[in-house]
């Protein structure tokens, strides 16, 4: 399993980007986690501001990774958003083959 974590601006935007990656059967879950506050440098100064947390749960395949970052790439408003993926070091195996009938 990989579990991607996806800053978004705001709830549509998340709710868009985890429908979407269902409705294409690209992933198997998605949490929307509300009131991020996030600081960060953006064009040579620091700036601020609210974002929701998306946090997907993909089966492991040979090209799951890449299918779901280009796909997010594609759905996300940012010039850069950031797509990062967590590798899992266990799985309870209910949840995993739930997974792996989607």
């Amino acid at each position: 399993m990989i579990l991607f974590y996806i800053p978004c601006p705001d709830k549509a935007c998340a709710e868009k980007i985890s429908r979407t990656l269902l409705e294409e059967k690209l992933i198997g879950c998605a949490n929307i986690i509300p009131g991020m506050e996030s600081m960060y440098w953006w064009e040579g100064k620091i700036e601020t501001s609210s974002e929701h947390i998306l946090i997907l749960k993909v089966l492991k395949t040979s090209d799951a990774q890449d299918l779901v970052t280009k796909r997010v790439k594609e759905l996300h408003p940012y010039d850069i958003p950031c797509i990062m993926t967590l590798p899992i070091l266990g799985i309870n195996p209910e949840y995993k083959k739930w997974l792996e009938e989607i």
